[in-house]
């Protein structure tokens, strides 16, 4: 195996390290190899880009080599969100599509996602495929030289037939309905503009932050978590807002606020939009989490009869069975969601469009939706770390942890160890898991209880084994 390796969402580096002109080039003939295998030159590979960068010139050299070995070829003519690459994949019934993007990674990253022709993230097989091509090139020290964009490869706009395919989702009674002001934060990504068109359809009074280019992203990672809104917070109180929304670096996840600056974590969302599609739109199918995702999702599952089934993290894994059951809703931990009737694909614009309508169709804030969940299914806290690991110690920990886990943490005594997709430490009310990131040299360190104090006391314990381990 080489150097170019493909993580839970594409390959991702850092520019001018790992991530350079001759090696997206390079990965850009593995994909052209896995098409001509597949016969589909003439089906064609969509090619964007998001607003990191240098991302627009790395998809010009990818198109211009596809193009080169053959390929029909569909080239973005500006940023746009992965969305609606994904959906221009499908659109065009294209063999896939390569989003250049490191999603949520820090400024000094950038990446390649690879989207399958059913308009979703790649499945692990096909990844693999892709990702053996790459490696048989880097084996024989194939160089790929730059060549010139030829004419055959043709450019499109994209986000007229994105925003259109969302409206198609969306209740425009419920969203005319909706008087109260929205603040959307689209964190400098490039899905700038899109709330914006998108709201004007329905007249809702909503305004962007955050939507100037900035490939530094103002010195916050483009990653729609608590620590990284204080600007969205700030706008929200500010502007007297009933909901802040946000997306990250590349439009496909979503975050939200609440009107008193309350951060609302990915699995309440994920609770939201359960809620509302069944209860207000009648809608019915399995669940599907990753396994960092909470208690409460199964509890409001179970309450309504559905069926419930468990990945592994990455949403790659989400989409697959998106494909081939009938999923009511899916998502991650990170706050890549989807629902029925969309493409299998995390989409925060669309997420965040539903979440206005699920406050206008019960007449209420997000909070207070919330509050009257946690009566009824009970409370559970949660937060994550991110431990910034080198390899080596990356390693030792997670071999650490499969061989001798610890039998308490934070003062808390470990009832099962789970080792699969990372390590699962169970407690009598809650659980803490510790995973190595496949995009950054990370461990990502989950935790969930029944108490704001009970996490911040086993997450401290985390991380003090992980310092000793």
């Amino acid at each position: 195996m080489g150097r170019i390796k493909f993580g839970t969402d594409g390959w991702r580096g850092v520019i001018s390290e790992d991530y350079t002109f001759a090696n997206v080039r390079l990965v850009a003939a593995g994909i052209a190899e896995w098409v001509r295998r597949r016969e589909e030159q003439g089906k064609g590979i969509v090619v964007g880009y998001d607003a990191r960068f240098l991302s627009a010139r790395y998809a010009q050299d990818c198109a211009a080599v596809l193009a080169d070995e053959g390929i029909k070829v569909w080239l973005a003519d500006e940023m746009l969100s992965s969305p609606a690459l994904t959906w221009q994949v499908k659109d065009r019934q294209a063999a896939g599509g390569v989003m250049i993007t490191a999603s949520h990674n820090p400024p000094e990253y950038n990446g390649l996602k690879f989207k399958a022709s059913f308009g979703g993230s790649a499945p692990p097989e096909l990844v693999a495929e892709i990702e053996s091509c790459v490696s048989r090139l880097e084996a024989e020290k194939a160089v790929v030289t730059k060549v010139a964009l030829p004419p055959s490869v043709e450019k499109f706009t994209a986000k007229a037939s994105y925003l259109d395919h969302v409206r198609r989702l969306l209740n425009p009674d419920l969203l005319e309905s909706f008087k109260e002001k929205i603040v959307f934060d689209v964190m400098h990504g490039s899905a700038q503009g899109y709330p914006t068109e998108l709201a004007a359809t329905y007249g809702l009074n909503l305004s962007e932050v955050r939507n100037s280019y900035n490939p530094v992203f103002g010195g916050v990672n483009p990653e729609p978590i608590d620590k990284n809104l204080d600007a969205l917070r700030q706008a929200v109180r500010e502007q007297n807002a009933w909901i802040g929304l946000a997306t990250d670096g590349d439009g496909d996840r979503i975050g939200a606020i609440d009107a008193d600056g309350r951060y609302i974590t990915p699995y309440q969302i994920f609770c939201l939009l359960m809620k509302y599609l069944v209860e207000k739109r009648g809608l019915r199918g399995t669940v599907v989490q990753t396994l960092t995702f909470s208690e409460q999702v199964k509890r409001l599952a179970e309450k309504y009869g559905l069926p419930m089934r468990q990945t592994p993290v990455g949403f790659k894994y989400v989409a697959e069975l998106m494909v081939k059951e009938d999923v009511l809703i899916g998502g991650e931990e990170s706050g890549g969601l989807s629902v029925k009737g969309y493409i299998p694909e995390r989409d925060g614009i669309l997420l965040g469009f539903l979440l206005i309508e699920t406050a206008a169709a019960y007449g209420k804030t997000l909070g207070q939706l919330l509050d009257e969940m946690a009566v009824e299914l009970g409370t559970f806290f949660y937060d994550r770390r991110d431990l910034h690991l080198d390899m080596a110690r990356k390693e030792r920990l997670m071999a650490a942890l499969e061989q001798n886990a610890p039998t308490a943490v934070g003062g808390k005594p470990v009832t099962a160890v789970t080792v699969g997709d990372g390590t699962k430490l169970a407690f009598a009310d809650g659980w803490v898991i510790f995973r190595g990131s496949g995009t950054e040299p990370i461990v990502r360190v989950y935790c969930e209880a029944q108490s704001r104090e009970a996490v911040d006391e086993i997450l401290k314990g985390a991380v003090d084994y992980a310092e000793h381990a």
